[in-house]
């Protein structure tokens, strides 16, 4: 580049030489503009190339996160209070309502969120208030035609109190087509402009074809946020151990498996899933839920105590001593 330059300003420098002087007072005028014009050129193109090798100074906007805020790995839960009855949730203490919320590549067949109602509803506590932007449904992979207890067409709708009994609706009538990608989630977008919610609620109006059962494989509420989420995964030697133990524990039908904690969240935070995805597969929300097991003992408790040892117990009449005569 400085060559070139130079080239230019000897050829301007020729040509003056071989002028006559009166020529030559016309033509110095034109000659230092013309140098001037190589100058700020080629200032120009330097400018360029500094520019091209120095680091990029681009300012990012900053703008909104998008995640799954239905995630029960992110904090989210079913409301059962104001969800159907389920399948997946008993009375002594085995609550696996969430499952339904396990975001997974492929959710288990036989972890579904099942309800004989006929209109069913499934509330859920998102993990973070959010702009909701779209809502999906993902069923298990089948063999064959699509199983008649899946949902073909739901509404959402946010709930705009703890109760949900005043909402907005989000969408209307999505629909599950069955002529999709077999166990592919598929999406509903939101048009309406929605203030931050917590709470939406799944109304599945139609199945294909079941007249006594609907089951849920696993729902997603996609939104955004100001601030992206904050994971914590372990992935130390100790997390690693855990895996490879449970993993042995699993496949030898070891009765250690069963103690030692299988909880969906252990396994995902220790990033178990991985090394031994059998474990994910299977695992359970909760362990048993220690106020419903309380709950049960003692009445079990209070049941043989009024059985036995009451003046009006049945059995406390049959066992006593008759009276002397």
């Amino acid at each position: 580049m400085v060559s070139s330059m130079k080239s230019q300003i000897s050829i301007l420098e020729i040509k003056v030489s071989g002028k006559p002087v009166q020529e030559k007072n016309q033509f110095d005028e034109n000659t230092k503009q013309s140098i001037a014009e190589v100058l700020k050129n080629t200032e120009i193109i330097m400018e360029s190339i500094n520019s091209e090798h120095s680091a990029p100074n681009i300012s990012i906007p900053k703008g909104p996160f998008r995640f799954n805020a239905a995630n029960y790995l992110n904090g989210a839960s079913v409301d059962t209070a104001h969800s159907s009855s389920s399948n997946l949730n008993t009375f002594i203490g085995l609550d696996q309502t969430n499952l339904v919320l396990l975001d997974r590549p492929q959710p288990p067949n036989d972890k579904a969120w099942c309800t004989n109602e006929h209109t069913p509803v499934l509330t859920l506590n998102l993990a973070k208030p959010i702009k909701p932007i779209s809502v999906s449904y993902q069923h298990s992979k089948w063999q064959g035609i699509v199983p008649k207890e899946t949902p073909r067409t739901y509404d959402v709708v946010a709930c705009l109190d703890f109760n949900c009994e005043n909402w907005k609706p989000l969408v209307s009538n999505c629909e599950y087509n069955q002529f999709g990608f077999n166990g592919n989630e598929q999406f509903c977008n939101i048009s309406s402009h929605v203030p931050l919610i917590e709470k939406v609620q799944f109304r599945f109006t139609q199945n294909y074809g079941d007249l006594k059962m609907t089951c849920v494989n696993l729902v997603r509420v996609y939104g955004e946020t100001e601030a992206p989420l904050k994971y914590e995964n372990k992935k130390d030697c100790e997390s690693e151990k855990i895996c490879k133990d449970l993993k042995r524990f699993y496949h030898s039908y070891s009765p250690e498996y069963a103690l030692r904690n299988t909880t969906c969240a252990f396994l995902y935070e220790n990033d178990c899933c991985s090394r031994c995805p059998e474990c994910c597969e299977e695992c359970v929300i909760t362990e048993y839920n220690s106020t419903t097991v309380t709950i049960v003992v003692w009445t079990i408790c209070a049941f043989f105590f009024f059985l036995f040892f009451s003046p009006c117990g049945l059995l406390s009449n049959r066992f006593a001593k008759p009276p002397v005569e």
